[in-house]
């Protein structure tokens, strides 16, 4: 059974607040490690060049760095996560000054002129790409998938001839699933008691996957809805042979990590 709505949805003061609390419940210290010795391990080389496109307030640029991979340029289009980033970095790591750039998935290869040996777009954060801005959401199966294509032809931009782009996909996006309830974590964030919950429901007529952010806070309960493009791994490698990727593979994941990994290779020059 799909759940009630909770709550008429929480403000838009308080709605990027409440996915932050989600996404510090799931990143967990051990979290965090795990998932960036796995992408450590597929990367090698540590002297390679990597880009993180979507790299937020610093996963998994800061534990990469922790491993050793020193070459980080980072990019996001939401300039206060770079900002909370930054501070991040002058308070625990002051003598470490990565590139930090602001820039969307779209504009991509226009505010970041050169190319890198690895670029990273994982977390599940592709299907997200037109989410946060009122409108910009496309409708159709091949208006969705055009535009998936467009954004993945970017991503292709910015790597190196014989370059790897890792990208992610949150596991539950498989076709036959229709609604899917996650248990996000729970924890003590300062002084509130914090637990959040996801509840999927995938739409495959329309690719639309609908996401209810349920969170409390000292048993105050918000929810929020939020849409994302919906489709598979098998699409999404689809896609990237489309965007020009010469070759996909797939990086194995530990059940705890929620997102499959793909590895798109770009051909030599």
């Amino acid at each position: 059974m799909q759940p009630q709505p909770i709550q008429r949805d929480t403000d838009e003061v308080k709605l990027a607040e409440m996915w932050s609390i989600s996404g510090q419940l799931l990143h967990t210290p051990d979290y965090r490690r795990s998932h960036a010795t796995l992408l450590a391990a597929a990367i090698g080389d540590p002297a390679h060049s990597i880009l993180d496109a979507a790299c937020g307030t610093g996963f998994p640029m800061i534990e990469l760095h922790d491993l050793g991979h020193h070459q980080l340029t980072g990019s996001d289009a939401d300039a206060d996560l770079l900002a909370k980033f930054r501070r991040e970095i002058a308070t625990h790591k002051p003598g470490w000054q990565p590139d930090l750039v602001e820039a969307s998935w779209q504009n991509l290869p226009q505010k970041i002129a050169r190319q890198f040996d690895v670029v990273l777009n994982v977390d599940a954060a592709i299907g997200f790409m037109d989410s946060w801005l009122p409108g910009e959401m496309r409708s159709g199966r091949a208006q969705i998938f055009a535009r998936v294509v467009e954004v993945l032809c970017n991503f292709h931009a910015v790597t190196r001839p014989g370059g790897r782009f890792f990208i992610g996909l949150q596991k539950n996006n498989h076709k036959g699933n229709t609604y899917y309830p996650m248990f996000v974590g729970s924890m003590r964030l300062g002084a509130a008691q914090a637990e959040a919950h996801w509840h999927m429901t995938y739409d495959w007529e329309t690719r639309i996957k609908t996401w209810v952010n349920i969170v409390r806070l000292d048993g105050e309960e918000h929810a929020q809805t939020r849409r994302s493009y919906l489709f598979d791994l098998d699409e999404l490698a689809g896609f990237l042979a489309q965007a020009g990727f010469a070759c996909v593979e797939r990086l194995p994941t530990p059940d705890d990590l929620y997102e499959d990994i793909l590895i798109a290779h770009k051909a030599p020059a």
